[in-house]
Formats: structure tokens, C-alpha cells, sequence
């Protein structure tokens, strides 16, 4: 059986791919997966910080945000970075220079989301914004965590990718 990755991806330093982690950590903690799965998120910008109030809502939220932080994209193509299976952009298009570094056999998935971060700009309209976006991405990202889960462990390619 060979674990599978998935990496989601925002456009900056909104934590929208830390809250898709969080929530995806979540998922695959509750449900019965015989397949091990690892979920990363990472920024299209250079570094970024997480913003506070997204880190107070997941909290809220009952989420773990222990291990979150905004890794920049590139660091997933460096040798001796982790394999990404899936990838899954939010609200962001995956320059084609990091496509050709990831490699042709990650599957890449362009979700776009009716919430708008850039708008809310007090504290109070961030802390809404991020729990709509929660809301959001709750379901498509348990169907996501689920399909990965359920894919068969049995490699489909001419060798195993294995970590």
C-alpha cells in the first residue's frame, strides 16, 4: 500500500491553504481510511504569515493549528521535499514553471471559492470572512480527504512512489 499527499494552495498570505489543511488534517483524523494520506498547505508567495484571527478561528473552530504555517510552494519541488500526489489551488493559478517542477503525474485541481478574503479588513469582517470560508470548504474537502482515502494502494505507474 502506498501513502498518498495532497497540497493545497493559496495565492498569499490569506492562510486560506492553512485552513484547507486544518480542515483536511481534521477529516482524515475521523474517518477509517485504509490508505495513509498526508496533507500540506503551502503560498504562491515568497513567505507570508498567518494571519492571527484566521489562527484564533480554527481554534474556535475546534481544529488543531499546532503544525500550520505558510510554506512557500517552491519549497515542495526541492530534492528531499515531500512527494505531492494532488494539488489543489484556491482562488489561485499555479504558475506553469512550478507544474513542470512538481511533475506530470501530480494532479492538480483548480477550486475557486465565492468568499472574498481581500475585502474584509477589520479584525471583526476577517473573523466572519474566515468562518464563511470554513463553511465553504468544510464538505468539499471531506469529499476530497474521502475520495483520496478510497483510492486503491495498488500503483498504477510503471514503478512505486513511495516517500
Amino acid at each position: 500500500m502506498f501513502d498518498r499527499s495532497v497540497l493545497f494552495v493559496g495565492s498569499g498570505g490569506s492562510g486560506l491553504a492553512a485552513l484547507a489543511e486544518a480542515l483536511g488534517l481534521e477529516h482524515r483524523r475521523q474517518s477509517n481510511s485504509a490508505v495513509p494520506l498526508r496533507v500540506y498547505s503551502a503560498t504562491l508567495a515568497d513567505s507570508a504569515d498567518i494571519d492571527p484571527i484566521l489562527l484564533r478561528v480554527v481554534d474556535r473552530l475546534g481544529l488543531d493549528a499546532s503544525a500550520l504555517t505558510l510554506k512557500p510552494i517552491a519549497l515542495f519541488s526541492f530534492a528531499g521535499a515531500p512527494r505531492i500526489d494532488h494539488l489543489i489551488t484556491l482562488n489561485a493559478q499555479l504558475p506553469t514553471a512550478m507544474k513542470l517542477a512538481l511533475g506530470e503525474r501530480v494532479d492538480v485541481r483548480n477550486w475557486t471559492l465565492r468568499t472574498k478574503l481581500s475585502d474584509a479588513q477589520t479584525p471583526g469582517e476577517r473573523n466572519d470572512a474566515y468562518r464563511s470560508v470554513a463553511d465553504e470548504l468544510r464538505e468539499p474537502v471531506a469529499k476530497l480527504i474521502d475520495e483520496l482515502g478510497a483510492l486503491s494502494g495498488v500503483s498504477q505507474g510503471e514503478y512505486a512512489r513511495t516517500a
